[in-house]
């Protein structure tokens, strides 16, 4: 593939690799103390419900997955530098809501155009993931360092900066031709595809796999901290875990899921997600911490690539960003949201007990993958 369609394909936002281990560290400095935190964290991923649902189908329905990836891009980067001036918790959790409204879409239609770009140019989709993927690792190695000099204030700096590189990128993204010349679909047909029995499960079970990841997303950072582990040190485990899942999708994540397929794929993200959080349930401190991390190279990257291999195989292509749309506001919308709800209400009582919330929610994942594997013949799904 020419090197500047790879650069374009990985267009994803790897600001999350500062966003998302970090941002809570900015609320608290801000003033907020650990359980909003997480209540303002929760409800800016709940409002990607209804944002992740209806910016990628609106995107399929109108043609234009490129076009409006730049806009929700450019947007987020304006809110971002918007909290610089910020006063006030009604307007903060304002600017919260905000943000997860025009960063809903930004995922899901990433992954869309960099599938499209994967089938159209004919190159592994999980190399182009592993690259992005080592852009969030890079971004946890240096702004974690870089806090421990500048403290939170470089956050929001950082993140627009990120964004607005996406946006650029994002203007010539080589996935974002029309798809396979097909007519736009209908709302009517988008909805569907949603209701079908098999879709629906794949939404569930994917969403809670993904959103077992709730108590180390919201509240991971500031648990670490609370057990005398540095700024460095928690960049440094959050790189580690993405380094793993780098490895994983650079070498043989593509090949794994094509001798398991996506359904067993899913089953065993959760096998690992259930050893992966009931680990961290007990605390762990020091070099037990490195091998747990690097379980998310099947908690996450595993359960990621089923996910794209389920959407590819059963979902037809005009449908493919209002797919990862629904899919990605069912892991971090709806579940996600809850989850991060009780574990935010739970966690100045149990701690790092809280974690035990995803090894619930990864055994319900398997549950509903047993399910799915009983539902789905392994063919394009009936629109």
């Amino acid at each position: 593939m020419p090197t500047n369609l790879a650069s374009r394909a990985r267009s994803t936002p790897r600001d999350a690799g500062v966003h998302l281990p970090f941002w809570p560290l900015w609320l608290e400095n801000w003033g907020l103390d650990a359980a909003v935190v997480g209540t303002y964290t929760a409800l800016g991923v709940a409002i990607r419900v209804v944002a992740g649902l209806a910016i990628p189908a609106i995107a399929d329905r109108a043609d234009a997955r490129r076009l409006t990836a730049v806009v929700c891009a450019l947007a987020s980067a304006i809110l971002f530098l918007a909290h610089l001036g910020i006063s006030t918790r009604p307007v903060l959790l304002t600017a919260t809501l905000a943000v997860g409204t025009t960063m809903a879409g930004l995922g899901p239609l990433a992954e869309a155009l960099g599938s499209a770009a994967a089938r159209n140019f004919a190159f592994p989709y999980a190399v182009v993931r592993g690259i992005g993927s080592a852009g969030f690792l890079a971004a946890n190695l240096l702004v974690g360092a870089l806090l421990a000099r500048t403290g939170p204030a470089l956050l929001p700096w950082w993140i627009a900066g990120c964004l607005l590189v996406l946006a650029l990128l994002g203007v010539g993204h080589p996935g974002g031709g029309r798809v396979r010349s097909q007519v736009p679909p209908r709302l009517r047909e988008i909805g569907r595809v949603m209701l079908n029995p098999a879709f629906a499960l794949f939404l569930a079970a994917a969403g809670l796999l993904q959103a077992s990841h709730v108590v180390i997303y919201a509240l991971g950072t500031l648990h670490w901290h609370d057990l005398g582990i540095g700024a460095a040190e928690i960049g440094a485990l959050w790189a580690a875990a993405v380094a793993v899942e780098v490895v994983f999708l650079l070498t043989v994540g593509g090949a794994v899921i094509a001798v398991l397929g996506p359904i067993p794929a899913l089953a065993l993200a959760g096998a690992a997600g259930v050893v992966r959080w009931s680990a961290l349930a007990l605390d762990p401190t020091g070099l037990w911490l490195w091998p747990i991390q690097g379980l998310h190279a099947l908690t996450f990257a595993l359960c990621h690539l089923a996910t794209i291999a389920f959407i590819a195989r059963a979902v037809p292509d005009r449908f493919a960003a209002a797919a990862q749309g629904a899919t990605a506001a069912m892991a971090v919308g709806g579940v996600m949201a809850l989850a991060m709800l009780l574990a935010s209400a739970l966690y100045d009582r149990l701690g790092g007990l809280t974690y035990l919330i995803g090894a619930a929610l990864s055994l319900a994942g398997i549950a509903l993958t047993l399910v799915l594997a009983h539902r789905w013949d392994g063919g394009e799904l009936a629109v």
